[in-house]
C-alpha cells in the first residue's frame, strides 16, 4: 500500500496564493485554530490542504476592499477635498455655537436661582434675628418689672 501525500503549504505560500500579507495569513490561521501538520527547516510550519480550502472559501466570499486610486490626486481634487472638510467643520462650529448659547442660558438661570436662594436665606436670617431680639427685650422687661416688685415687697 502506498500513502498518497496531500499538498502542504507554508504561511508565506498561502499568503502569496491569496494575495494577502503573511501577517494576515498568520492571523487567519490563529483565529481558526489551525495546527501545522509538520515543521520544516528553519521552523517553517506546513499546513494541510484543508487549511488551503478554508482560506479559499473565506477569501472568495470576502468582499473586496475599496478600489485603490490608480492615479495620483490632482491639485483640483485636493482643493475639493479640503473645501468639503471646511464645510463640514463650519457646520460643526455652528452646532457648537448653538450648544454654547444654550449652556450660557442655563448658567444664567442657575446664577439667578442661586441669587434668589441667597436672598431668601438672608431674609430668613434677619427675621430670626428680629424674633430673637424681641424675645430678649420681653424677658428683660419681665426681669426689671419682677425686680421692682420683688424689691418693693422684700
Amino acid at each position: 500500500m502506498t500513502k498518497s501525500k496531500s499538498k502542504t503549504y507554508t504561511t508565506s505560500e498561502l499568503a502569496k496564493h491569496f494575495h494577502i500579507s503573511v501577517v494576515s495569513a498568520s492571523r487567519f490561521i490563529v483565529k481558526h485554530g489551525f495546527k501545522p501538520v509538520k515543521t520544516g527547516n528553519h521552523n517553517a510550519k506546513y499546513y494541510s490542504s484543508a487549511v488551503y480550502q478554508q482560506m479559499k472559501k473565506y477569501y472568495q466570499n470576502k468582499p473586496k476592499s475599496g478600489v485603490k486610486q490608480s492615479h495620483p490626486a490632482t491639485k483640483d481634487d485636493i482643493i475639493e477635498q479640503l473645501q468639503a472638510r471646511i464645510k463640514d467643520q463650519t457646520a460643526t462650529i455652528e452646532v457648537l455655537k448653538q450648544q454654547l448659547t444654550v449652556k450660557d442660558e442655563q448658567i444664567a438661570n442657575a446664577i439667578r436661582i442661586a441669587d434668589q436662594a441667597q436672598q431668601l436665606d438672608l431674609t430668613t436670617h434677619n427675621q430670626h434675628k428680629l424674633i430673637s431680639s424681641d424675645n430678649e427685650n420681653k424677658t428683660e422687661d419681665h426681669k426689671e418689672k419682677g425686680n421692682f416688685f420683688w424689691k418693693l415687697f422684700h
